[in-house]
């Protein structure tokens, strides 16, 4: 089975094929750093961390591109709002993007722009634009004139007359031709950063920016575009209209690939409603792997609920498939020839629900219904060690790709046991607020205790024991 997407471009399942064979050019919308990113971030960057990590697997050249908007409104009105510069405001948020993205394993893009890294290219970009007839000039700023693209709604399956303006949050308030036209130069207003351009000081819109910077850095016809799903519209339909309208090249992006809504506790995420959950504070609370395989647990392009018992769901099914493979490194059985067979069918079935438009869920499906036809031979003493080195290798290969598994276990220092054992102690003392004070000290230190019926268990954030 070949390798196939789900297209946003024609909501169908299409077979893969990039534009230059075995190289694939992918841009992913990174964040606007004007605060630390949310839990629906991670599930997006995650997502396309596993995308782009399959690709690879399957041999694949992939170049991965993620902008960062480090000029917007937001960015200008949290600079404000602290009396701070917005150079320091989006470099303070930047640092712990990219501390956010390590801790949550997901490798590094090849290039990160930014947009005040791209002013000259965005400058150019509208320039063109305006002398193809698709932008015109108002006063210092600088609009896009939607009634010059004749498939402008099409991308997002839209009709004009029920469209509404043309950014996340209606920001263009200037003089426009059309209330539907959208900002591609904004006018310099007081208070506000601004660079020299034809038609004045002034900023990009926000559209505009990843037009530019994708084809800055990956050419005028890309492979794989993604981004969460309520960037469909305005945001990518913008920038088919700004990049097919500047190059005249259809189309701007093959296979457009959009990640579902995530929502806490069974509601939309909301800071008024007490539910909006921030990356930093996901990571202090829950295991890293198990946040991968939550995130995984559900297609990409799917709606997921995430809760501390979707949570501890995912946490316990990951231990199963962990707990397996630390079972497989003390084997000593006889051969048994059937294991490699049954190592084929897993390969394969697995295969194929990844080629499926990454089928993450039934690709999990095939490791347990692996594991479970393996667990019976081992307690019967019918796997051999050189039977178990091989199903080790192709768990090996597949964490390749998703990135949540150990195989070896970790030894805590003594000065760790020590603190454990005082905490135990205080416990059994009913000294509650010790032994409270000695958990939050080895949490500090990337220790998470449990309390078990069997005892205390301890963890690093990772999610091994």
């Amino acid at each position: 089975m070949t390798l196939r997407f789900n297209n946003t471009l024609t909501r169908k399942k299409q077979e893969f094929k990039p534009i230059e064979q075995g190289r694939v050019r992918m841009y992913v919308c990174g964040p606007t750093v004007q605060g630390p990113a949310h839990i629906g971030h991670a599930r997006t960057y995650i997502a396309f961390d596993v995308i782009r990590r399959y690709l690879e697997f399957k041999g694949y050249e992939v170049r991965y591109v993620m902008n960062l908007t480090d000029v917007h409104d937001d960015i200008i009105k949290v600079a404000n709002k602290e009396n701070k510069d917005m150079k320091e405001i989006s470099e303070k948020f930047t640092k712990i993007f990219f501390r956010d993205l390590n801790a949550l394993k997901i490798k590094s893009a090849d290039v990160y722009p930014k947009v005040t890294e791209t002013i000259e290219e965005i400058i150019d970009m509208i320039n063109t634009l305006q002398e193809k007839g698709h932008a015109y000039e108002k006063d210092g700023s600088v609009y896009y004139k939607i009634s010059s693209f004749a498939d402008y709604g099409k991308f997002a399956r839209i009709k004009l007359d029920d469209a509404k303006t043309g950014t996340r949050i209606d920001t263009d308030k200037y003089d426009k031709d059309s209330p539907m036209d959208f900002a591609l130069w904004k006018k310099v207003k007081p208070g506000e950063p601004s660079w020299d351009s034809p038609w004045g000081k002034g900023r990009p819109g926000w559209h505009i920016e990843c037009s530019a910077m994708s084809c800055k850095h990956l050419g005028e016809q890309i492979d794989i575009h993604g981004g969460a799903r309520d960037l469909i519209f305005p945001h990518h339909q913008n920038e088919i209209a700004q990049s097919e309208g500047s190059t005249g090249k259809k189309p701007f992006v093959r296979y457009w690939l959009h990640t579902g809504f995530l929502n806490v506790n069974g509601e939309k995420m909301s800071k008024s409603l007490g539910n909006y959950i921030e990356v930093p504070d996901l990571i202090k609370d829950y295991d890293i792997n198990a946040i991968r395989f939550f995130m995984l647990s559900t297609h990409y392009s799917s709606p997921i609920d995430f809760s501390k018992k979707s949570m501890e769901f995912a946490k316990n099914s990951l231990q199963r498939i962990q707990n397996f493979i630390f079972s497989l490194n003390n084997i000593d059985g006889l051969e048994n020839e059937k294991i490699s067979q049954k190592l084929e069918d897993a390969k394969e079935r697995f295969m194929q629900a990844m080629d499926d438009d990454i089928n993450t869920p039934r690709a999990f499906a095939v490791l347990f219904d692996l594991i479970k036809k393996i667990n019976p031979l081992i307690k019967e003493n019918k796997i051999s060690s050189q039977n178990a080195k091989t199903v080790l290798e192709f768990f090996k290969e597949i964490n390749s790709i998703f990135d949540f598994l150990e195989f070896e276990k970790q030894e805590i220092s003594k000065e760790i046991e020590s603190l454990i054992q005082k905490r135990e102690q205080a416990r059994q003392n009913k000294n509650y607020q010790e032994a409270d004070k000695i958990r939050d000290e080895l949490k500090r230190k990337g220790i998470i205790l449990e309390d078990t019926p069997e005892g205390v268990k301890w963890k690093t954030r990772n999610g091994l024991f």
